[in-house]
């Protein structure tokens, strides 16, 4: 046999005038819930309290962003109980019933709303919390997933200006790195043009934060304010290793939100995602650089080469503009090989390669086409101008002094080809070009030629 199954006692009803005890008072707040909306916990309230009274009962809450109201009408009633709440003090306002309760009753009353209160507060503060660590989760993952595809350095500064700025909804972000005794500017993202300094002296930062520590806000007294705009809200230092670091800076939030802790941690997390990705993406150009860069000359290689003037020709074409290409050789190299030996040749090849990089526009390109040929690219570059600038390289490398590394005056020869005039595609402007080259070679070298 199965026992009887109790059933759940009720508070004993009570005559007017008499007031229950504690325990019918907790009874009466057992089926509160303490799980759902702010008035649903008022109005279960209220009607624990209602079934303890049998008269009319209110119960006010001073939520944010709107107070709550739940129960029978203000008039006529009076406050009988005030109780801690969210947001300050709740009143609990009743006909007249509980006015000629003993001090026990009233207080077991208090306590159970205070309960009920005090839980739901909790709770909401938990619900928050774990929002927080929700969003902080999802931020994390977005930048992480933005971040984890290996880009130039240009490109991963952007990304990273661009994620955080949107994380915190900033006004404007800016990116620091080292450069000797200084942070150098790398990177602004900004919605209202709001301006940064170029360069923030070392010891200004070293006053506030170092490389590893947690994100700062500034004193108002900090130095770093005269450097950035005044309303500069949160530094956060970046370590890249090795001696090397950086610095994040974020303006004021559109929201008008304070950054809070919970705010310097999620960005911590993000200024170290950010300085491992800063640092791959410097690797990854180091390692474009040495794949494309000729490391006797410092000029571009036969790939860089390649690679430049697949670009420029295509907006040449794109734009309906000119490009010069210009081809030289320098003259007798192997004569000075047999001569002074490959050490001094190479020292030769050196010489032109620092007058062909230093001598025109950084938008010219200078490459060692190979062996102790250069090539020279001239964007928008018509022909005629062209056959100048070669001239021009031409006289200086005549005029270059022997030297004890090169103890002989050099001289190169030139051939000068024009796109589109010349030739429509890159095999036949690098042929005409090359054969420009060669009639300069069988008219005497030392000379220019067009094609």
């Amino acid at each position: 046999m199965h026992a009887p199954t109790t059933a759940p006692a009720r508070p004993r009803p009570h005559r007017e005038g008499h007031a229950p005890d504690p325990a019918a008072v907790a009874l009466a707040f057992a089926s509160v819930p303490l799980v759902g909306s702010p008035e649903q916990a008022a109005q279960g309230c209220v009607e624990a309290l209602r079934a303890l009274t049998s008269d009319a009962v209110r119960i006010e809450v001073p939520t944010r962003p709107v107070p709550l109201g739940v129960g029978d009408a203000r008039e006529g009633l009076e406050c009988v109980a005030r109780f801690s709440a969210p947001g300050g003090q709740g009143e609990l306002l009743c006909g007249g019933a509980m006015g000629g309760w003993p001090a026990a009753s009233r207080e077991a009353v208090v306590q159970q709303v205070e309960r009920v209160w005090g839980l739901h507060e909790q709770r909401a503060a938990q619900s928050l919390e774990l929002d927080q660590l929700r969003f902080h989760l999802g931020a994390l993952q977005q930048v992480a997933r933005t971040l984890a595809v290996v880009r130039g350095a240009e490109e991963t500064e952007r990304l990273v200006l661009d994620s955080v700025g949107e994380v915190f909804f900033a006004w404007w972000a800016a990116l620091y790195h080292t450069d000797g005794e200084q942070y150098t500017c790398r990177a602004v993202r900004s919605l209202r043009g709001e301006s940064v300094a170029y360069a923030i002296p070392s010891r200004v930062v070293r006053a506030i934060a170092a490389p590893g520590q947690p994100p700062v806000i500034p004193p108002e007294d900090a130095e770093i304010r005269d450097h950035v705009p005044a309303e500069v809200a949160v530094v956060a230092p970046l370590d890249f290793g090795e001696g090397d670091a950086g610095l994040l800076i974020l303006g004021r939030r559109m929201t008008d939100a304070p950054y809070e802790g919970h705010d310097l941690a999620l960005l911590r997390a993000l200024a170290d995602s950010s300085a491992i990705a800063l640092r791959n993406a410097e690797l990854l150009d180091r390692l474009r650089a040495q794949a494309t860069i000729d490391p006797l000359t410092g000029c571009h290689n036969r790939r860089g080469f390649d690679e430049i003037l697949q670009v420029e020709v295509s907006r040449a074409k794109r734009y309906a503009r000119p490009l010069s290409l210009v081809l030289l050789d320098i003259d007798h190299f192997k004569r000075i090989n047999d001569d002074f030996g490959h050490e001094v040749g190479d020292h030769a090849l050196q010489r032109i390669g620092r007058a062909v990089r230093h001598t025109f526009r950084t938008t010219d390109s200078a490459c060692r086409h190979g062996g102790e040929e250069f090539a020279l690219i001239f964007p928008e570059t018509p022909k005629d101008e062209g056959l100048k600038l070669a001239e021009r390289l031409r006289l200086l490398v005549e005029s270059l002094p022997p030297n004890a590394e090169v103890p002989r005056t050099l001289t190169a020869s030139f051939g000068v080809a024009c796109y589109p005039d010349d030739a429509d595609s890159i095999p036949d402007l690098i042929r005409v070009a090359d054969r420009a080259l060669y009639q300069a070679k069988s008219n005497g070298r030392n000379r220019v030629e067009a094609a």
